[in-house]
């Protein structure tokens, strides 16, 4: 009789056991994962806007440096965007760059700048200093990768597009 009493309490410890970890797992799922998921969302918004603006101010930097030189020219530059990344087009009057970034979407909504909550996107642009030459460029993304060239004609019209 001893014997079955002690194989009853060894299986009560084991159904308390599986009940913890089932418990564990309910907590895991409805309180520790969407944490998660917030917070990775919260950095992949932030690297998608820290890329694209360090790559589009380093293009727009190449675009003022062959504005200023001398004659024509063309100059290939590597531009890497993230996927939710677009370079929307030029603007020639204004003399920038316009560009656009999609943010994920969650709640709470982040505090940046220049972001419609509507449409999750975030509208930026890069004030060129090329005096009065005109600029011209096609939308480059949503993501883009690879070499962009910026062809200065005799009159010192700046165009940029793809390789």
């Amino acid at each position: 009789m001893m014997f079955m009493e002690f194989n009853s309490k060894k299986g009560q410890i084991a159904i308390e056991y599986i009940l913890f970890i089932a418990i564990f797992l309910l907590f895991f799922q409805a309180v520790i994962k969407p944490a998660f998921d917030f917070s990775e969302n919260v950095v992949t918004d932030i690297q998608s806007l820290t890329q694209s603006k360090e790559n589009i101010d380093l293009l727009g930097q190449n675009i003022d440096s062959i504005s200023s030189s001398l004659g024509s020219g063309k100059r290939t530059v590597f531009l890497y965007l993230p996927n939710t990344a677009t370079i929307t087009d030029c603007n020639n009057f204004l003399k920038q760059l316009n560009y656009k970034i999609s943010i994920s979407n969650m709640a709470p909504k982040p505090s940046i700048s220049n972001c419609d909550s509507n449409t999750n996107t975030c509208y930026f642009a890069k004030q060129l200093y090329i005096g009065t030459n005109n600029i011209y460029c096609d939308a480059i993304g949503p993501g883009f990768s690879g070499e962009l060239t910026i062809f200065k004609s005799t009159n010192g019209d700046l165009n940029v597009s793809i390789k």
